[in-house]
C-alpha cells in the first residue's frame, strides 16, 4: 500500500493529479501536451487514466493501447517526473468491471468509476462488489451519479473499500456531495485522492478546493511518488 501524504498545513502544495484523460479517449489535448503542461506546473507525479473499449468515452481502436504506452514510455525519459500509465473502467450496475483487452494488471494504476445513474442500494452493491474483485486502486467521483444516498449504505461501501484497499478520490469535476460519507469512509480508515478528471492540459492540477477539504476533514492521501 502507499504512503500517506499528510495535508495538515494550511498551504499544503499537493503535487500529484491522479486523473487525467487524453485524445486516446475523450480528451482533447496529446500525452506529450499534458506532459508538458505537468512539468510547467511542477507536479511531482500525473496519472493518465484514459477510458478503454467498451468503457464509455472510449475509442474502439486496435493497437490503441500499446501506441498510448510508447509515448508514455517516450515522456518519462524527456521529463522528471513520475506519469503512470493508467485506465478508468467502467463499474457496471451489476458490479463488474468493463474488460479491457490483455487485462487490468498490464497498467500502473486503475479508477473505477460509476458513470450509471444508480440509488443508495443499487450504488452500494455494484461498488462494494467491485472493490471485492480485487482490481481497483481508486473509486472515482465516488457520488457523481449517484441519486440517492443512505449513510446505512455508505458504511458498508466504506467497510468494503478500507478492507479492500480502494482509496476514494475527491474529484475537482464531481463536486463532493455527501460528506457524511467522506467522514464514515475517513474513520473507517479508508485513503484518499485527489483527480482534476481533466479532459484538457489546462484543467490539470486545478484541485485547491479538495486540497481544502482533505485538510478541513484531516483526510490521508495516498502518495504515489513512492513505488507502487
Amino acid at each position: 500500500m502507499n504512503s500517506v501524504l499528510r495535508v495538515g498545513c494550511e498551504h499544503q502544495v499537493i503535487r500529484q493529479d491522479l486523473h487525467v484523460h487524453s485524445e486516446f479517449s475523450d480528451g482533447y489535448d496529446t500525452i506529450e501536451r499534458i506532459v508538458k503542461r505537468a512539468h510547467e506546473i511542477k507536479l511531482d507525479v500525473i496519472a493518465i487514466t484514459d477510458h478503454f473499449w467498451p468503457s464509455l468515452g472510449s475509442k474502439d481502436e486496435r493497437g490503441l493501447i500499446e501506441r498510448r504506452r510508447g509515448i508514455i514510455n517516450e515522456m518519462r525519459n524527456e521529463y522528471g517526473l513520475r506519469i503512470l500509465d493508467g485506465a478508468e473502467v467502467d463499474i457496471m450496475p451489476d458490479g463488474t468491471l468493463a474488460p479491457i483487452e490483455e487485462g487490468y494488471d498490464q497498467f500502473d494504476i486503475i479508477i473505477g468509476s460509476v458513470h450509471f445513474c444508480l440509488d443508495s442500494n443499487e450504488w452500494a452493491k455494484a461498488v462494494s462488489k467491485a472493490a471485492e474483485l480485487g482490481i481497483i486502486d481508486i473509486l472515482g467521483h465516488f457520488d457523481g451519479y449517484l441519486q440517492s444516498y443512505s449513510p446505512t449504505y455508505g458504511e458498508l461501501v466504506a467497510r468494503s473499500l478500507a478492507k479492500n484497499n480502494v482509496a476514494i478520490e475527491l474529484s475537482s469535476r464531481y463536486e463532493v456531495k455527501h460528506l457524511d460519507f467522506i467522514e464514515l469512509a475517513r474513520d473507517q480508515g479508508c485513503k484518499f485522492t485527489i483527480g482534476s478528471d481533466a479532459h484538457s492540459a489546462n484543467e490539470i492540477g486545478r484541485f485547491q478546493r479538495e486540497v481544502e477539504l482533505a485538510r478541513v476533514m484531516d483526510l490521508d492521501l495516498c502518495d504515489y511518488r513512492m513505488k507502487l
